[in-house]
């Protein structure tokens, strides 16, 4: 008899939401995380969901890309995506993009420590092996099966999400993953993989710096978790999206049938089962869920004001400063001995903490065009006129982008809630973990599940308590 009585309310359930009238979602944000997440939700919801999507600025978020003098478009934002990276090799395949081909053959990597090379990559494979080797032993290929360790068990999330589970904290997230990786949040990868793992000093601070100091312009004291993904995009298998990553974002945002609104939301108001969003246009609307797709820090560009929430919402940390230049011009090779002679496209990374720039790299258009007088230069802080003639001559064109672009790390790192109240989401509360593209689609992903699973409990609840008044 219970087990009719269980059936009769899940028939009931389901003719009810078949029979469902809209309802509407708001994303604050429309850059890989929004507009993934709109995607997932339509996936889910089908027509039985409106979504808006909010955007004051560009669609594509930290996507960004400008054209310059030479007629072509180039990275700005993200960009490279790992091969492992299921949501984003599936988001390309699925949405009719391709896969970029590389332009530059030979590209080098050397790391500089203010005054000379630490290690420099040689074209030759056998001797670039050996120099490896003799430089850091055996550390370097235990690094890499430790990295490859990891990326096994954080794949896990992928059959997690297939099956629908969803996670309220960042915790939970990771715990589902694997267990251990809520210990990488509260130790430095400097700590953990010096005292724990006992990879080489150098390794540590000339290899596993110069990537954080590329990806997220900050040094080896930020917590395990994220040194490590940062190491995984130092292995080499990585890609971009023909025509520039933000065409994932465009393609996703059309697929989903998004509404884009090219407003701010300045206010958010909590009503009693949906939230009044207020907008810079004075603009207001009301939604039954909404999704918040951007930073919410302590030093965001958009602040947003909350109105009439249960408990005041504390914001996380700060967002670390980023500073992309591009410059058409030619690099005085002179500055760096080693290559003073070599024409080779090649990847500079600064390990020196005073130095005025990360890294310095020779950069391929989105449209597979490669020019050796392109240079993609990060730093902490714009740069002056005198700082890139230093490094450049005969410049015809430079373009400054001068975003927040990633979470400021540090040790411990606490918990951050996907859920911040009834019925309003958080996507990157995940960044906090790390940040990349990847990242941003599962936290999406998440999101559109916890979303899922309020709604049809909501319905159930309210089924089963029809059905017992009938009954």
């Amino acid at each position: 008899m219970k087990y009719l009585m269980e059936m009769v309310i899940w028939f009931l359930t389901l003719l009810k939401c078949s029979y469902q009238s809209d309802f509407n979602i708001a994303i604050i944000g429309g850059g890989i995380g929004g507009t993934s997440c709109a995607y997932f939700l339509k996936e889910i919801f089908k027509d039985m969901v409106n979504l808006d999507i909010y955007e004051g600025n560009k669609v594509g978020g930290r996507l960004a890309t400008v054209i310059m003098k030479d007629g072509n478009e180039y990275e700005t934002g993200g960009s490279v995506i790992h091969q492992r990276n299921k949501y984003m090799s599936n988001f390309v395949s699925n949405l009719g993009l391709q896969k970029r081909k590389s332009v530059f053959k030979n590209e080098r990597l050397g790391l500089h420590n203010g005054k000379d090379f630490d290690f420099i990559e040689n074209d030759n494979y056998f001797v670039n092996l050996m120099n490896i080797l003799w430089r850091y032993g055996y550390s370097i290929k235990r690094l890499q099966e430790f990295v490859n360790n990891m990326l096994d068990k954080f794949e896990r999330i992928y059959e997690l999400q297939t099956n629908g589970f969803s996670f309220d904290s960042t915790y939970d997230l990771l715990t589902a993953m694997d267990p251990s990786f809520v210990n990488y949040l509260n130790i430095s990868v400097k700590d953990a993989y010096l005292k724990e793992e006992h990879f080489s000093e150098s390794l540590i601070t000339e290899l596993v710096q110069a990537s954080l100091r590329v990806n997220y312009g900050q040094n080896t004291n930020v917590h395990e978790f994220v040194g490590s993904v940062s190491m995984a995009g130092m292995d080499g298998s990585l890609w971009s999206v023909k025509g520039g990553n933000k065409r994932v974002v465009e393609k996703l945002l059309e697929k989903s049938k998004a509404h884009l609104i090219p407003e701010y939301v300045v206010q958010i108001t909590r009503n009693n089962d949906s939230y009044t969003l207020l907008t810079n246009f004075k603009k207001k609307a009301t939604y039954d869920y909404v999704v918040f797709a951007a930073p919410l820090a302590e030093n965001q560009k958009v602040p947003i004001t909350f109105s009439n929430m249960p408990l005041a919402l504390n914001k996380v940390g700060k967002y670390h400063q980023t500073v992309s230049t591009l410059v058409v011009g030619e690099m005085k090779r002179t500055r760096f001995s080693t290559i003073s002679d070599d024409l080779l496209p090649i990847t500079i990374i600064s390990n020196n903490e005073n130095e005025f720039f990360n890294s310095i790299s020779n950069v391929e258009g989105v449209n597979e065009t490669g020019s050796l007088n392109v240079w993609k230069i990060f730093s902490q802080q714009p740069l002056s006129n005198n700082q890139i003639d230093y490094l450049f001559e005969n410049v015809s064109d430079v373009k400054v982008v001068d975003w927040l672009a990633y979470p400021h790390y540090s040790v411990p790192t606490e918990s951050q809630s996907f859920h911040i109240a009834d019925r309003l989401y958080h996507i990157n509360a995940i960044e906090w973990t790390a940040s990349a593209m990847e990242m941003s689609c599962i936290g999406a992903k998440n999101v559109a599940l916890l979303i899922k699973k309020h709604f049809y409990s909501k319905e159930l609840n309210e089924t089963t308590k029809r059905s017992h008044m009938e009954l």
